[in-house]
């Protein structure tokens, strides 16, 4: 059985009819390009945690209790002169004109604030219809920095900064969120011209907006500067056009045909699929490349073009189709993560690695014979040696030479290595952040920087109180509850301002009223705050905790401890639901689960990968030999990651499997190489030297390629991208260093013979 399990044929096949390949692939392509073209864009990264969890149907529940919680755009205005009259009259009619926005269904700011009821029952505003005068100006800021609605929370302690609330109807696709946001900034802008207050807009909803426009441009960049380095690589190393024409054409082709498609699926690109067109494109350079150079040394041999071809297919052809399907069953293994965000983004790499074969393994033989036949012509000078290439095979060749002097050192260094920074990876702890979705220098993450340092914060954790449908709210001992589940996340080390029925019953009975008087006083009144703090409808209370963003590893560990205090007060409360949510709590406790089933999945795909490459080269032995080579670049990635103090991402972990998907490919062209020589009666020094010498310029050229290609992605102004693409190009570049010193000096240690073909 042959390594490529016969689906090399496929490239016998495009060369036996180029000019139907060619027709039907100019179709295939001109019918996707439209899709291509017209792919959509997600940005809600709060998608990543939907699933059938109990945690994620929680938040569902509070949110269709409590529409407006969570679907909200944040104004941020600030100045040195907030506090004068003129500047007061301004904001309050920004506040009036912003709740006439179509799709706003509220909005809260320090105007929404109202003194406890009067003799009469009136409930005066704090900030009076007209604008106070000067000398009256400190008094009411303080008395508004008192209020339970504002202090902490719309109003900072300095009186610098207001935070307005803008709560919208219902979840709302991007270009109502776009039209909504544009009229707050031409409502903002005309109110507040020439009163020299600054505004900025956040909150998770308008994070949305700035993350498609980061994903676009992303798209539109990883795509430029990947193709444009591939080109210049390419040229350097073959300086023909035809050759570069060859590598590109199915690149671009592959990557029109994975976005095509995904549009037919219905497939958005979101912060993790943007990805998958850069992989495609560098997976068929780093093909096409090791194709090419077979069939340059084919025709430097003085074989004709169709037999150099037909050569280039039968030798390279298997090794690519088995780096294909490693490749494959690695990302096909993050669909065992039981998450629709992270399952659709490993089918959807996977589908993009088997386009990238087909693309590479049609259009090169087929472009080959078209575009090389002049130059291969009988008569015309076959092609002379490349004297880089040749450089690069002497330097391998030293390289190797070098390590096998030492073998069993060298093996024992690898091993030693692979423990210690194993050890490191073990350490790592699961890191999450939805601010780390921005860029840094974004408007909308230094509002959010802004407001978590002079404001309550923008996160929240959410305590849902759920009585039973038979329970009385206006009873005495829902106030009490409430009271204790208020006081529970007050005295919480991370949240600095809570918002609960209890802030209300605080502020009536400053004012005279009595505990009594709470649930008449909010039959009475029509307050949007209402909305936020009880459900008369679903007897259920809403305790809101305010904190500034904080990672998933600081956050874990503050809400195991809320949760065990509120299981100690719900034993006084049998019947009585008392369940923390929010996309804080959702988030923190589902990244770390979410990353310790990425690290399983990643373990299955070593697993499988290792056994395939036995069963291909038909040798347990090869399997074993490649494990180390390819669990080194892992490690050190992850004791990279320890070291710097970056935690492990969503994006980190995604990276080490399709880097190990990658990286195992080199390993198998090497095995795959050393099989035919070891078949051809060479000793194993010989066949090592001869291998490296013909396989390690390719491997250098292909991950120079590689790296360059998904490198694009350090371009990403998402700093969770930038991260994939660092430890990406450091998975890349020490996989490369272990085949070319490591994987030779393993072969030697434990290779008494290599098995022939009758074994």
């Amino acid at each position: 059985m042959m390594a490529g399990f016969g689906l090399e044929n496929l490239g016998l096949l495009a060369l036996r009819f180029p000019r139907a390949t060619l027709l039907a692939l100019v179709a295939i392509t001109a019918s996707l390009l439209f899709g291509a073209v017209n792919v959509e864009y997600s940005s809600d990264s709060r998608e990543i945690f939907q699933s059938d969890t109990p945690e994620f149907a929680l938040v569902e529940e509070v949110t269709s209790q409590y529409p407006g919680s969570e679907q909200e755009i944040l104004l941020m205005v600030e100045g040195l002169e907030l506090f004068t009259p003129g500047n007061l009259e301004r904001l309050r009619t920004a506040h009036l004109d912003l709740t006439l926005i179509d799709g706003v269904r509220y909005v809260l700011s320090m105007f929404s604030a109202r003194r406890p009821p009067d003799a009469n029952g009136q409930i005066p505003s704090v900030i009076p219809d007209e604008a106070p005068q000067t000398d009256n100006l400190a008094a009411l800021q303080q008395e508004l920095l008192r209020h339970p609605l504002v202090k902490g929370k719309l109003l900072s302690q300095d009186g610098q900064m207001s935070l307005f609330v803008v709560a919208l109807d219902s979840e709302m696709d991007v270009p109502d969120l776009r039209r909504i946001a544009a009229e707050i900034r031409t409502i903002t802008d005309g109110a507040l011209e020439g009163s020299g207050l600054k505004t900025d807009l956040t909150g998770l909803a308008y994070m949305r907006i700035e993350i498609i426009d980061a994903l676009f441009r992303d798209q539109r960049n990883f795509t430029i500067a990947g193709l444009l380095m591939s080109v210049i690589l390419c040229w350097l190393f073959f300086r023909k056009i035809s050759y570069v024409l060859i590598a590109c054409t199915p690149a671009v082709a592959a990557v029109i045909w994975l976005l095509g498609s995904m549009q037919l699926r219905g497939q958005e690109v979101n912060v993790l699929t943007s990805i998958v067109p850069a992989l495609v494109m560098v997976i068929v350079f780093a093909d096409a490349l090791h194709l090419l150079f077979a069939v340059r040394r084919n025709l430097e041999a003085g074989k004709s073009l169709h037999e150099a071809i037909t050569a280039s297919v039968v030798d390279v052809g298997p090794a690519c189709v088995l780096t294909s399907i490693t490749t494959t069953l690695a990302l096909l293994t993050l669909m065992l993560v039981p998450h629709a965000f992270i399952a659709g983004f490993g089918l959807t790499a996977a589908m993009g690695t088997m386009i990238a074969y087909v693309a590479t393994m049609t259009t090169v033989p087929m472009l080959s014979y078209f575009l090389l036949g002049k130059a291969a012509s009988e008569g015309s000078p076959k092609p002379q040696p490349d004297r880089a290439i040749g450089a690069i095979a002497k330097f391998c060749n030293l390289i190797v030479g070098s390590a096998l002097t030492w073998p069993r050192t060298v093996v024992f260094a690898g091993v030693l290595l692979a423990v210690s920074a194993g050890a490191f990876y073990s350490l790592t702890k699961p890191s999450y952040s939805y601010k780390e979705y921005l860029p840094r220098e974004n408007p909308s993450y230094l509002a959010t920087e802004r407001i978590d340092k002079k404001l309550a914060g923008t996160e929240t954790l959410q305590l849902l109180i759920q009585w039973p449908k038979d329970h009385k709210l206006e009873a005495p001992e829902t106030l009490n509850l409430i009271r204790d589940a208020h006081l529970i996340l007050e005295e919480s080390e991370i949240v600095k301002e809570v918002w609960s029925l209890h802030s209300v019953e605080s502020w009536l009975t400053s004012g005279g009223s009595g505990q009594q008087d709470v649930f008449r006083f909010l039959a009475d009144t029509d307050s949007p705050l209402n909305t936020r703090i009880v459900s008369l409808e679903n007897n259920s209370a809403l305790v809101t905790g305010h904190f500034p963003s904080a990672d998933a590893a600081i956050l874990l560990p503050i809400l195991k401890k809320l949760e065990t205090r509120l299981a100690q007060l719900g034993e006084d409360h049998k019947d009585v639901r008392l369940l923390l949510s929010g996309w804080a709590a959702v988030s923190a406790t589902a990244s770390h689960k979410m990353i310790a089933q990425l690290n399983r999945s990643l373990l299955t795909a070593i697993c499988v990968i290792i056994v395939l490459i036995g069963l291909a080269l038909r040798s347990a032995k090869a399997g074993l030999i490649s494990i180390l080579p390819n669990l080194l670049p892992i490690a050190v990635g992850g004791a990279f990651l320890y070291l710097t103090g970056r935690g492990l991402q969503f994006s980190s972990v995604i990276a080490f499997t399709i880097g190990f998907g990658i990286a195992v490919d080199s390993t198998i062209h090497v095995l795959s190489r050393f099989r035919s020589e070891r078949q051809a009666g060479r000793t194993i020094d010989a066949a090592l030297t001869e291998t490296m010498a013909a396989v390690g310029p390719v491997l250098i050229v292909g991950t120079t390629v590689l790296a360059s290609g998904l490198g694009s992605t350090l371009l990403s102004e998402l700093p969770t991208l930038r991260l994939f693409g660092e430890i990406s190009i450091l998975l890349l570049v020490t996989a490369l260093l272990f085949d070319l010193v490591l994987l030779p000096c393993i072969v030697a240690v434990v290779e008494g013979r290599w098995p022939s073909n009758n074994d």
